[in-house]
């Protein structure tokens, strides 16, 4: 198994892995459209710009199974540099792996080249929250809130 920045070879793999996080997520009831993931990936593999990243890890056959989509950027009232994800999932089957651990160590190692003040990583997925406490709690992180949502059906 590998990490790797994700290349634009990889978009038609991960849209279908898309797909999978789609379905278990809460978000299953929103619409997937893979035209816009496809475009969105796109944007964020051909940026070089250094505020957002893109890791994937890679099985046995060189395919993703998991990754990380990462940014920095401030908080409205500091101008400290914090990494935050956008996406972190791994494929049901490989939970319980290395993957999980070597995507936020090279998050972390990412974050760290570029002076980030702090690490965040959002669980707003809903799919197994407690083992994802358990699993950051025991790499040293705290838990600072919690993620709410309302349907409002629009």
């Amino acid at each position: 198994m590998a990490i790797r920045f994700a290349t634009l070879e990889d978009i038609h793999t991960i849209i279908d892995l898309g797909r999978i996080y789609h379905e278990e997520s809460r978000f299953k009831h929103y619409g997937f459209d893979p035209d816009k993931v496809a475009s969105n990936l796109r944007g964020l593999i051909e940026d070089k710009s250094g505020a957002r990243c893109f890791f994937v890890a890679d099985d046995a056959n060189k395919r993703p199974y998991a990754g990380l989509i990462g940014c920095i950027e401030s908080y409205f009232f500091s101008n400290e540099p914090v990494a935050q994800t956008i996406i972190f999932w791994v494929h049901p089957e490989h939970r319980g792996g290395p993957a999980a651990l070597k995507l936020v160590t090279a998050f972390k190692k990412w974050a760290e080249k570029r002076n980030a003040f702090e690490l965040a990583i959002a669980v707003t997925s809903a799919v197994h929250i407690d083992t994802s406490d358990r699993f950051f709690k025991k790499l040293g992180f705290q838990l600072t809130g919690g993620n709410y949502s309302l349907a409002l059906g629009g």
